[in-house]
């Protein structure tokens, strides 16, 4: 009977031993254990609520806690709810902290905000890292109940966060002009156009003074800072040209000055204004074409005249008897085709600088410029909407003042602004986030171009009038797109 005892015993041991080194999954734990799923799901959105940031101490002890708790759960241990208990009540306790800390913080937070919006974090990474390690210490003193130590330098790290705005901003919306600047300067372009290349640090030195006396203006920023690029590049065009003039009595920027000077007398009587910004190889392509264009009306002209002097020879032959008064009244009738031809001569030319002027305005990924008869169609597929969204981007600002400046050069036009959408998404989506994307493109135009709103209507299209193929991405990239139809 002993012996029995022994043996059931043994086998009694070895079954319970076995089972409760049989580990729960984690169905199981949160089925067995729900107070640990509960932390679980409280730990997991602790993430988007930041809690590590206000409360450190508070949810590094919580995870620790809810760890073991698992591995309790895992062991089939009844402590494992208490631990859970205690994981869920620390995760509260850094919510109340939370709410706390973005009270007594909430002029830093806004600044460190501001600061992540400019994208200081990436562009600055070593200063931004140096404020957030200060701002981590004050609400690790918070926490602990030091509040006066949190609260000694909240002013001193809220400045240095809208320092970081401002430098970031700077960096980010200036790189392009600074770059040029040192790039003319590397290249001694300025030791040919000191002058247009002084003019440039200028404009550039004006977009820095415009975001420090208001960081919010940034479209006046990016008028300087696309001026200071624009000189550069005039810079670069005096430089080329300079090598035509080696042997003149000229200093070195007065010979391109003296250049430019000519070909703009020489051509002023067809255009107002030639692209200095571009090399001197497409300047003159530009101007050849448009004498080629000259000569061609004159040809259309004189053939016009011909035919007028013809029609004089055969009303004079026709009767001599009212040669005097036909002649008279034919000499009239040619001033009069010959001034009308002048007319439409000049409004034509007028008619084609414009055009141009306006296709010169936009990059080739900023916007396509079509002539529609008198009208102007502007294809503008380079604006960065977020998806599904309708606010304006500030990178957006460049290519929406072009198309103030545009829509000016018509002081009497009517304008029509239209949004398309690729065919992503369902028809009432597409048309409902077109329309509201050509009404904030509307509302831009007349808020800060100061277009009177009476000239302007807007309409969206949706995925209704693609311009390329639906299938590919580049296709789907031109479809969404903003047009800007000028009504001449």
């Amino acid at each position: 009977m002993k012996k029995t005892i022994i043996v059931t015993s043994i086998f009694l041991t070895l079954t319970t031993g076995c089972a409760s080194n049989k580990s729960l999954n984690e169905q199981q734990i949160f089925a067995q254990y729900p107070v640990v799923q509960e932390a679980d799901i409280l730990l997991k959105n602790s993430a988007a609520e930041n809690l590590a940031l206000y409360s450190p101490k508070q949810m590094e002890q919580a995870q620790d806690v809810f760890d073991e708790a698992v591995k309790q759960a895992k062991a089939g241990k009844v402590s494992a709810t208490e631990s859970g208990k205690e994981a869920v009540l620390r995760i509260k306790t850094a919510k109340k902290q939370a709410v706390k800390a973005k009270y007594v913080f909430e002029d830093v937070l806004k600044a460190r905000q501001k600061a992540k919006d400019a994208n200081a974090n990436s562009l600055i990474p070593d200063a931004f890292n140096d404020a957030e390690a200060k701002f981590a210490k004050m609400l690790a003193w918070l926490e602990v109940g030091e509040e006066d130590k949190a609260k000694r330098d909240i002013n001193p790290l809220k400045n240095q966060y809208l320092a970081l705005e401002l430098k970031a901003l700077k960096s980010n919306m200036l790189s392009f002009a600074e770059q040029a600047i040192t790039q003319a300067k590397k290249n001694d372009v300025n030791d040919i156009a000191p002058r247009t290349v002084a003019q440039a640090e200028d404009e550039y030195q004006l977009a820095l003074a415009t975001l420090e006396a208001d960081r919010t203006d940034t479209t006046k920023a990016n008028v300087h800072s696309n001026r200071a690029i624009w000189l550069v590049k005039r810079a670069k065009g005096i430089d080329d040209i300079n090598t035509f003039f080696e042997n003149a009595k000229f200093d070195e920027e007065q010979k391109i000055l003296w250049y430019q000077e000519q070909l703009s007398n020489v051509m002023s009587p067809l255009m107002s204004d030639i692209s200095f910004d571009q090399s001197n190889k497409e300047v003159i392509a530009s101007l050849r074409g448009s004498l080629v264009q000259v000569l061609e009306e004159r040809q259309s002209l004189n053939a016009n005249i011909e035919s007028k002097q013809e029609q004089l020879s055969q009303l004079k032959e026709s009767s001599q008897s009212r040669e005097s008064k036909m002649a008279r009244d034919s000499e009239e009738a040619l001033l009069a085709a010959r001034l009308e031809l002048d007319r439409e001569q000049k409004a034509k030319r007028e008619d084609d600088e414009r055009f141009a002027s306006v296709q010169s305005l936009f990059s080739e990924d900023e916007a396509n410029v079509y002539r529609q008869i008198n009208n102007v169609l502007i294809r503008a597929q380079g604006f960065s909407f977020k998806p599904g969204a309708s606010e304006i981007d500030s990178t957006n600002f460049v290519i929406l003042n072009k198309i103030i400046e545009a829509i000016k050069r018509f002081p009497d036009a009517k304008i029509v602004v239209s949004g398309h959408t690729d065919a992503t998404g369902s028809a009432d989506l597409n048309l409902e986030l077109s329309t509201a994307r050509a009404k904030t493109v509307t509302n831009f135009i007349t808020q800060v171009g100061l277009i009177a709103s009476d000239r302007l209507t807007f309409k969206g299209f949706g995925k209704e009038k693609p311009v390329a193929s639906n299938e590919t991405v580049e296709g789907r990239a031109q479809n969404r797109r903003v047009e800007i139809l000028i009504v001449n």
